[in-house]
């Protein structure tokens, strides 16, 4: 099977080879080794660049340069290849509700579906630290396991479905999502507004997240938390030395001396304990 450039070089960054046959098995290597490699992020919007949803410069920034990105980049990477591979797949988009159930919102998340064996999957690889690093089957009120975290999918009396994962004080909605048909011209609109509009989540934060099987490593502004089987550590970044050190060591991010001071004043420096 020919692939494009782009597609092949994430193929082989990821160790993986084209399954003879397709499967599931493949599908859940994908997406646990793309969240443990490319880091969520969401360093170009608040650094004001430019995000092209370009396939081909997706690839050379997430995976040539390592740079990672947030759900519109990530998502459509794993898209294209499983279309590509020729898995049965299709664009969603959702809305990111946080457990605020009668949230007015946009949707301005992206997700895929994935069929196989007339099972429907739900494959995300751009939520970042409440994502699941396995595809999720879209079995209704049936909990399943994503490395260190559950999961369940519910309906909705509107036809619509919540991805839930759960916390110390129960079950939490991250989305909502529904069986629309979508295109990349509506993920051109969500992704406008997420990193344009001043009202944006991304404009105000800082966040960078990388996802293992074992261990989430999440860095929101002053502070750097790791989350693994024994429990939740955090630690506070109190100087743009200790930031530079934190994006290259925990998530293989080199940025110029001047960005990192720029980005601790901004998003790190207010939040420091006075």
């Amino acid at each position: 099977m020919s692939l494009p450039l782009s597609l092949q070089n994430y193929l082989s960054d990821l160790g993986l080879t084209v399954p003879d046959v397709l499967n599931m098995a493949f599908v859940r290597q994908l997406q646990s080794a793309h969240v443990a490699r490319y880091s969520f992020n969401n360093l170009a919007v608040v650094l004001g660049e430019g995000i092209s949803l370009d396939l081909d410069e997706i690839s050379d920034k997430i995976v040539t340069r390592g740079l990672g990105g947030y759900c519109f980049e990530h998502n459509k990477l794993t898209f294209e290849l499983l279309h590509a591979l020729g898995y049965e797949v299709e664009l969603k988009l959702a809305r990111v509700l946080n457990n605020h159930l009668d949230r007015d919102v946009g949707r301005t998340h992206r997700v895929t579906v994935l069929t196989l064996d007339s099972v429907r999957y739900l494959v995300d690889t751009g939520f970042g630290g409440n994502g699941p690093i396995t595809p999720i089957a879209l079995v209704i009120n049936t909990e399943q396991t994503a490395g260190l975290d559950r999961y369940r999918i519910l309906a909705t009396d509107k036809d619509e479905y919540d991805l839930q994962v759960l916390k110390d004080d129960g079950f939490f909605t991250l989305y909502r999502f529904d069986s629309a048909v979508y295109t990349d011209a509506d993920c051109e609109l969500g992704h406008f507004y997420s990193h344009k509009h001043p009202n944006a989540v991304f404009l105000k934060h800082l966040m960078v997240t990388l996802k293992k099987e074992h261990q989430m490593v999440t860095l929101v502004n002053a502070h750097l938390t790791t989350r693994d089987r024994q429990g939740e550590r955090v630690c506070l970044i109190e100087s743009p030395e200790s930031l530079g050190h934190i994006l290259g060591v925990e998530f293989n991010i080199e940025l110029d001396a001047m960005l990192i001071k720029a980005l601790f004043k901004r998003f790190v420096m207010e939040k420091l304990p006075q």
